[in-house]
């Protein structure tokens, strides 16, 4: 008898489950979601149940972040903080460091060097000056040579030796600047290109929207098609953004820590590699995020979704490329400009 009224109350309870509305169902996943995280509870409704996406506007869930704001809490606040650490740890290192720290001690090393010369040739002059002798050898000359012809080399060669070293300190801070604004302005490009392209990511929403509305404008989610990816991008690659920002800072900011004689040692063979399995993580990424903007969209999936017939893929991918060119290229002009200015 115990084991009848168990099975009524299950069966009573999956057929309750199945008369909710789609909406009560978003209500009931964002309810049962464990853990006090926001973002997370928001990450695995929408892993969960992409198709309803289009309820979440409807729902009013108390802790649910609009497309956009999601969108900065998941990747972009993620790689401002890893960009302003590497930024951090690398900026002071380096092989420019290391140039820079071998021009200051090379400049004084020349700086004593001068320095002895000039104190020598005024010993000489005190010599010469108190000296009853009336005349000298210098080793600056080959004959003998009166107190005041004596006096007069000295003093010249004192002159220039002054003047020489004023030259060579004023070419070394010249130098020494340069090498700064370029350790600098690498530093701020190295660290601020992963931002960059996280932002592209962001960004590309815009693209992938206009074109999905060209192609289904019939499409009655069509419209909200932006907010979808942003909801979807966020989704799947808050861990995965975290993996390629670590391979970019690798890349870019590597020589930094200290791994300039690896780069230099493994040649271009294994960077082809680097790239084409960071591009193939990054193609992974879309093939994911498309497969679920099909769903939301309720569009028919193609027969391959890793091929050209995959529209949406395409999409996605173009509008990132092109978003990144636009922000990645004013940005490495504006760091060039800061290295010009100092």
């Amino acid at each position: 008898m115990l084991e009848t009224e168990q099975f009524s109350e299950t069966v009573f309870a999956e057929e309750g489950q199945a008369e909710l509305t789609p909406l009560d169902q978003f209500r009931q996943q964002w309810i049962q979601q464990p853990g006090p995280i926001p973002l997370i509870k928001q990450k695995n409704v929408i892993d969960q149940n992409p198709e309803l996406l289009p309820y979440a506007g409807m729902a009013g869930l108390q802790g649910w972040s609009r497309p956009f704001a999601f969108a900065m809490q998941g990747l972009v606040i993620a790689a401002l903080v890893l960009s302003l650490l590497n930024w951090y740890m690398s900026r002071d290192k380096g092989q420019l460091h290391d140039e820079m720290v071998t021009l200051q001690e090379n400049m004084q090393s020349e700086v004593q060097r001068q320095q002895e010369i000039m104190d020598a040739t005024q010993a000489e002059i005190k010599r010469i000056s108190h000296s009853r002798s009336e005349t000298f050898i210098l080793k600056m000359s080959d004959h003998a040579l009166s107190r005041g012809e004596a006096l007069q080399q000295l003093n010249a060669s004192l002159d220039d030796t002054s003047k020489s070293l004023e030259q060579f300190k004023v070419r070394t801070e010249a130098r020494g600047k340069e090498l700064a604004s370029r350790q600098s302005a690498l530093a701020i490009a190295y660290s601020g290109s992963p931002v960059v392209f996280t932002l592209a990511l962001v960004f590309a929403a815009g693209g992938v929207r206009r074109s999905i509305q060209r192609s289904y404008s019939r499409n009655r989610n069509a419209r909200n098609s932006g907010d979808y990816y942003l909801y979807f991008a966020t989704a799947e690659g808050m861990y995965l953004n975290l993996v390629l920002l670590f391979f970019l800072h690798f890349a870019l900011s590597g020589a930094s820590y200290g791994l300039a004689d690896l780069f230099q040692g493994v040649g271009p063979l294994f960077w082809g590699i680097f790239w084409a399995g960071f591009y193939f993580l990054l193609l992974w990424f879309f093939v994911t995020v498309a497969r679920d903007m099909y769903k939301v969209l309720e569009l028919r999936p193609p027969a391959a979704e890793w091929g050209p017939q995959n529209r949406m893929l395409l999409r996605i991918h173009n509008s990132f490329f092109l978003v990144l060119l636009e922000l990645e290229i004013p940005f490495l002009a504006a760091c060039y400009l800061l290295y010009r200015a100092r």
